[in-house]
């Protein structure tokens, strides 16, 4: 038995050796019909398309969740809790008339409003409770 699976083995090993000096022969005829092949366009949802724009790179008051305002500090998780549950917004000066804000609070805001963007809410991003905690703990 022990020979035959040694058998066996040896039989892997040369077929194996075999197999991968024919790689790259493959591979090339398979990139040159590549080329012959349209250009194919992925499908794209919403949030791709929105990712990239500027709400990639800046927070939207009207789709960010709750732990993208972390990085900002003096803006979690009080006054990034009050912008999400008061959300939507028409345009990013409604911040500053959130009720309850105090004045410490609308400073702060004014201080950051380069970071702020808006745009319609998207539903992909705001639905149920991900605005608050979307699982992604670092």
């Amino acid at each position: 038995m022990k020979r035959f699976f040694g058998l066996l083995m040896a039989l892997g090993l040369v077929f194996g050796t075999l197999v991968s000096d024919a790689q790259p022969a493959v591979a090339s005829m398979l990139n040159t019909d590549a080329m012959l092949v349209a250009e194919v366009k992925l499908p794209r949802n919403n949030v791709d398309d929105k990712l990239a724009t500027e709400y990639g790179y800046k927070l939207d008051v009207n789709n960010t969740n709750v732990a993208a305002f972390r990085k900002y500090r003096g803006l979690f998780p009080t006054i990034a809790g009050k912008i999400i549950r008061n959300a939507p917004y028409e345009n990013l000066e409604d911040i500053l008339n959130i009720p309850g804000l105090s004045d410490v609070e609308k400073s702060r805001i004014q201080e950051n409003m380069d970071i702020f963007t808006i745009s319609p809410p998207d539903p992909a991003l705001v639905e149920g409770d991900d605005r608050y905690n979307n699982g992604a703990y670092k």
